[in-house]
């Protein structure tokens, strides 16, 4: 009993810690505000993305971003992959719907847990791109797609929705070269349109140690977030 009192104080004394931030949601976005200040699914009494959001400021240029002993396996695994042949492009989604197939169903898990129908049925899949005309997307050297990203604008933060990496693919750092150039396109907007400010990639709180380690070495804190429709 002792024990598990202890864990709770230390997690609430971390939660509490945490820094605060006050991010505009569009008011278009209504549907996204919602989802994030309504009951979380496990713990009723707080908001579902509240705590321990997994956030980090977008920088002034690319090249600070990179910059840092922490963005050390950034660097080493972004170069590894760019001399392995691969690149980056944002690309038409139809398109390569059936290289999007084939990364979804790479992998029967994904982070410890069965993928969902959702991202192996073609129907779904086909749903899903209907309203996407472009994404984020890795390709190999004989220029087929082996990871891609949905990271859609909802106001002074864009987030990181979908992110899936053929499963052959991973061990040559083809998630980190597709989150650094993520971050570099969203560096470039910002410069043109003022935001957005912050980029997010779900929480921290429920991660798996190995996602929370792939987040951390990608930059992103966690913290307390305040949303606000306007």
């Amino acid at each position: 009993m002792k024990s598990k009192l202890a864990h709770m104080f230390s997690i609430l004394k971390e939660m509490y810690s945490l820094p605060t931030l006050s991010l505009r949601i569009f008011s278009e976005n209504k549907d996204i505000y919602d989802y994030f200040t309504k009951p979380h699914p496990r713990y009723k009494i707080i908001q579902n993305k509240k705590w321990g959001v997994a956030i980090q400021e977008i920088p002034t240029s690319f090249e600070e971003y990179l910059k840092g002993k922490k963005k050390q396996v950034v660097r080493t695994n972004r170069t590894k992959c760019l001399k392995q042949g691969y690149y980056f492009k944002i690309f038409p989604s139809s398109d390569f719907f059936t290289e999007i197939i084939d990364i979804n169903s790479s992998s029967n898990v994904r982070q410890g847990r069965p993928i969902s129908k959702s991202y192996t049925d073609e129907n779904e899949v086909k749903k899903w791109i209907s309203d996407k005309p472009s994404l984020y997307g890795v390709f190999d050297k004989n220029d087929t797609l082996k990871a891609y990203a949905y990271v859609p604008i909802i106001g002074d933060v864009c987030v990181i929705s979908r992110l899936l990496g053929h499963e052959e693919a991973l061990e040559d750092g083809v998630m980190y070269l597709l989150i650094s150039e993520v971050v570099h396109d969203f560096v470039e907007k910002k410069k043109l349109l003022g935001y957005p400010k912050y980029i997010m990639y779900d929480t921290f709180f429920g991660a798996k140690p190995g996602l929370k380690y792939f987040k951390e070495r990608l930059g992103f804190e966690p913290a307390k977030v305040k949303w606000r429709l306007e």
